[in-house]
């Protein structure tokens, strides 16, 4: 009767023994042969394989209206210092005057001439593209240089290429102006420390702007818009070429003939011998 009545006990108890053997043998095996976590590669480690990082994205259209109004001021400023200066104080030609000192005068009206084209172009890329920031907003941007690069790349451009050559024909104006005002034996007092003060103005403000310009977002294989600004130069003009061929644009087509028109009337009275004697 014993054996009867635990017999079917003793079986299940055996089996359930069994059961949790065989589960605590298999769990010990994994413990025990798993790797650390240290170990197992992970899948930032694997070659090749880079993470994917979201930058988030904003409206930067307000932060980029302040920088194009930060040029439009001093540009408007600058412009109207050069008018005095340029034309309404500049010394007239007159017939005893030696040839250089002709040339010298001459030069004087057409450098004054660029520097104020230059802050106009300035003052006119800067409130067009305002308008434009306050008229229609611009896509989300992960940061204010990739906006200005993705989308306003020929009127930020232009702005500082118009800015810097403004700012260069308006130091210039000074040697050409006290060349052409002072005495002939003035010329070594006044003239000489005049011309090195501006030549070390000039390749100061030149090596300031290639610093800033290659530095570009400050980010280490960012964005950027020239490594010089030589090169910031030539990125503008070919930006201007571009934009010119890209649609019907005849008027900006017509600002390179007058433009190379320009540059060989320039050398032309540079060059040529003076026939009529008085005339500037």
């Amino acid at each position: 009767m014993t054996k009867r009545c635990y017999g079917p006990l003793l079986v299940i108890g055996a089996w359930c023994v069994f059961h949790y053997a065989v589960c605590f043998s298999v769990g010990c095996v994994e413990t025990f042969t798993r790797k650390p976590l240290a170990s197992v590669p992970s899948r930032g480690g694997l070659p090749g394989w880079k993470p994917t990082q979201r930058k988030a994205v904003a409206d930067f259209s307000a932060q980029a209206a302040k920088l194009f109004d930060n040029m439009r001021a001093p540009a408007a400023l600058l412009a109207g210092a050069v008018v005095p200066i340029g034309f309404m104080a500049s010394p007239k030609i007159v017939p005893d005057d030696p040839r250089w000192l002709k040339r010298v005068k001459r030069m004087h009206y057409v450098i004054a001439s660029v520097a104020i084209c230059c802050h106009l172009t300035t003052v006119v890329w800067s409130t067009i593209t305002v308008n434009k920031l306050n008229e229609r907003s611009p896509p989300p941007a992960g940061s204010l240089m990739q906006l200005l690069k993705q989308y306003y790349e020929l009127p930020w451009i232009g702005c500082n290429v118009n800015f810097i050559m403004g700012l260069l024909a308006f130091a210039c104006l000074l040697v050409t102006f006290s060349l052409a005002s002072v005495s002939a034996a003035s010329y070594n007092l006044v003239c000489r420390p005049v011309a090195c003060t501006v030549a070390a103005a000039i390749c100061l403000m030149i090596s300031i702007v290639n610093d800033g310009v290659s530095q570009g977002d400050g980010a280490e294989g960012g964005l950027r818009f020239g490594s010089n600004m030589l090169m910031l130069f030539v990125r503008y003009v070919s930006l201007l070429a571009a934009h010119a061929l890209k649609g019907p644009r005849p008027l900006l087509l017509l600002t390179f003939v007058f433009a190379g028109a320009a540059i060989y009337f320039v050398v032309k009275i540079q060059t040529a011998r003076d026939t009529v004697t008085g005339a500037k």
